[in-house]
């Protein structure tokens, strides 16, 4: 089993560089680019909520990720209040707003995503292989 874990300070500047260390890990665990870009991308919003709303006084930042049988997870960990994250499933976005779609790109990117403790970790899931995930043996993506 393959593991990453490290803490990064609360702020805008720290996403980039946990959303790159996440990319890294993906490489190492073998999945192809276009599976590593979407995986970046879901860390990347997960980190950004976390920066946004769960650390208004910059505290930190934890990422952990593990790699076993073949299934990717990223946890993401802030020191924020939490949120309802059941209303965050079912809120509307306004029709012009650029704003409020980080948890919809991250269930259309990663196989499933989870929150615990009250909304303050973020748990992202992507299977290498579809046999990981559902007992077939056909890559997920090509």
């Amino acid at each position: 089993m393959l593991e990453f874990r490290a803490h990064y300070r609360g702020t805008p500047r720290s996403v980039r560089e946990a959303r790159t260390a996440v990319a890294e890990y993906a490489r190492r665990c073998g999945f192809p680019e276009q599976l590593t870009v979407e995986i970046a991308l879901a860390a990347g919003e997960a980190l950004a909520n976390a920066v946004e709303h769960g650390n208004k006084d910059v505290g930190t930042i934890e990422v952990r990720c593990l790699f076993e049988s073949g299934v990717l997870v990223v946890e993401v960990t802030d020191q924020g209040e939490g949120f309802d994250f059941s209303a965050a499933d079912t809120r509307h976005h306004e029709p012009n707003s650029l704003r409020g779609f980080g948890i919809t790109i991250m269930r259309s990117l990663m196989d499933a995503i989870e929150y615990a403790e009250r909304g303050t970790l973020v748990r992202l899931r992507k299977a290498l292989h579809r046999e990981a995930e559902a007992g077939g043996d056909e890559p997920l993506r090509e």
